[in-house]
């Protein structure tokens, strides 16, 4: 590793450890207040933070004294709960360690973490102070754990992580038309007892994971195990229904009747129903009850679904908002290409119901609009950092998508912000913009309730009690450019030697 590379992931470290208590106290001065819990709006409010926690809201007076508070101006501004992606996989240096791809495996990182660094970075530019990760590999899970306790001791900067546990079969243990190879034996890391699918969640709770991810690969048996078993550790799960049509599979009956505490996708409930031109309304209504009735709530990951059918047409990655390409580290970029790309592939393209992707779109959207008239709770979550999907500003365009499916904006905000805590740390809040309450939180220049694009007008985020203004953020991630540069070089010229 050469020098100049080596000295600035030590001064990125410097930055990154820096104590999140610096400046303990704050005041917001003269903010309009959006709690979320309720549709009021609370005008020319002070707010002060001390500590972490939003400590008092009262009316905005000129004359109060703030002692030794960093005021932080709210003049026309709107401060609202901070963001929450319910559903992403986040880049991390133990990803880089696990990829079998030769571009990547092995690249020089450094030592300072200065690659994750710049991933939490790009969740607060956009206002998100939760994300909650969905399963990686074991290298990344490490990763992510040990990220965790960083943030929440505030020996580095970024947003609440929530570390989920997947927990998976082989799919040949459901495979509705066995091809005569053999299942392989169970065991906690592949269960299909559920024997097994009980040892693999008690580890989970032994290793500090926050909830179970089940996947869709479990037999019946195997699959209530699991979700049976995490609900007695105190899990919350959320993830994929079982599949269905094979002798050991779960039936539509039996998915509702054994229900996760939340569905990772309304693409899942595609699989629970006919989906084309002959779907009746009369279908998704009852859809929408099952679910309603079983006590599900839902993060539909509408944009993921967009994403997915616009690379199916188009034959490329849709292009990103404006200003958002630069966030993306090289490593993130060349997944985004082919081959590593499978959704540009032909066999992506080749697989059976492939012409109906634009029709599972529409689906999801009527669906989701039947899921919130139901009172279903709904959260928002993109899958990023899926190829077109940054990590951060997804969570805004899936705002927009569940905007325009006929929420209301207040109810927008929720999805994003309080249904999440709620979901995710239930002993730790609402996650409202409340006296009391943990001071994770975004400040808006505009209303996000005149227009739900106003989310995306950032001015800075409280995370974990901490300010970081825009401008800070942006300056921070542009300190990472010449590490991200030289993360380019290393990737170039590997595979300009593969090519030779």
């Amino acid at each position: 590793m050469n020098v100049r590379f080596l000295a600035l992931g030590l001064a990125l470290a410097a930055a990154a450890h820096a104590p999140a208590q610096a400046a303990e106290r704050y005041w917001v001065r003269d903010v309009a207040v959006i709690p979320a819990d309720t549709d009021e709006v609370l005008s020319h409010r002070d707010v002060l933070i001390e500590d972490g926690r939003i400590r008092r809201i009262a009316a905005a007076d000129a004359q109060r004294r703030v002692g030794d508070a960093r005021v932080v101006d709210g003049r026309g501004k709107y401060l609202v709960p901070g963001y929450v992606d319910a559903h992403a996989h986040i880049a991390t240096e133990g990803a880089i360690r696990d990829s079998k791809d030769p571009a990547i495996k092995g690249l020089d990182l450094g030592a300072q973490h200065a690659y994750d660094r710049q991933v939490m970075l790009s969740f607060l530019k956009a206002g998100v102070t939760g994300v909650a990760n969905l399963g990686g590999s074991p290298g990344s899970d490490e990763d992510l754990l040990r990220l965790r306790e960083e943030i929440d001791a505030g020996r580095a900067v970024g947003p609440k992580l929530y570390v989920g546990k997947r927990i998976n079969g082989p799919r040949a243990a459901v495979a509705e038309k066995p091809d005569g190879q053999p299942v392989p034996a169970s065991k906690p890391e592949a269960p299909t007892t559920a024997a097994d699918g009980i040892v693999a969640v008690q580890r989970a709770k032994q290793r500090g994971y926050d909830f179970i991810k089940p996947y869709q690969f479990l037999n019946r048996e195997t699959y209530q195990a699991v979700v049976e078993e995490a609900k007695r550790q105190g899990f919350i799960t959320t993830g994929h229904l079982p599949e269905l049509g094979c002798a050991t599979c779960a039936d539509r009956a039996f998915a509702f009747a054994h229900p996760m505490t939340n569905l990772a996708h309304t693409e899942e409930l595609a699989r629970f129903a006919r989906i084309g031109s002959d779907l009746a309304p009369a279908e998704i209504e009852t859809l929408a009850k099952a679910v309603a009735d079983s006590g599900l709530s839902v993060t539909p990951t509408l944009i993921t679904l967009k994403t997915i059918v616009a690379m199916y047409v188009q034959r490329e990655v849709p292009a990103v908002p404006k200003g958002w390409l630069e966030t993306v580290d090289p490593v993130t970029r060349l997944e985004w290409t082919a081959p590593a790309n499978r959704y540009l592939s032909q066999a992506f393209r080749d697989q059976e119901g492939a012409d109906r992707f634009s029709a599972g779109y529409d689906f999801s959207r009527v669906l989701t609009r039947a899921l919130w008239k139901r009172k279903v709770p709904l959260t928002v979550g993109t899958d990023a950092a899926l190829p077109g999907l940054p990590f951060g500003v997804s969570v805004l365009q899936e705002m927009v998508e569940l905007r325009e499916v006929g929420l209301p904006a207040v109810e927008v905000l929720r999805a994003a912000s309080i249904n999440a805590h709620r979901l995710f740390d239930p002993q730790s809040g609402s996650g409202a913009v409340r006296e009391g309450e943990r001071a994770n939180l975004v400040l808006l220049d505009a209303d996000p309730l005149a227009d739900i694009h106003n989310a995306a007008k950032v001015a800075g985020v409280f995370a974990q009690g901490r300010w970081l203004s825009i401008a800070d953020i942006d300056r921070q991630l542009s300190e990472g450019e010449a590490f991200e540069q030289e993360l380019q070089r290393q990737i170039e010229q590997r595979k300009a030697a593969a090519g030779s």
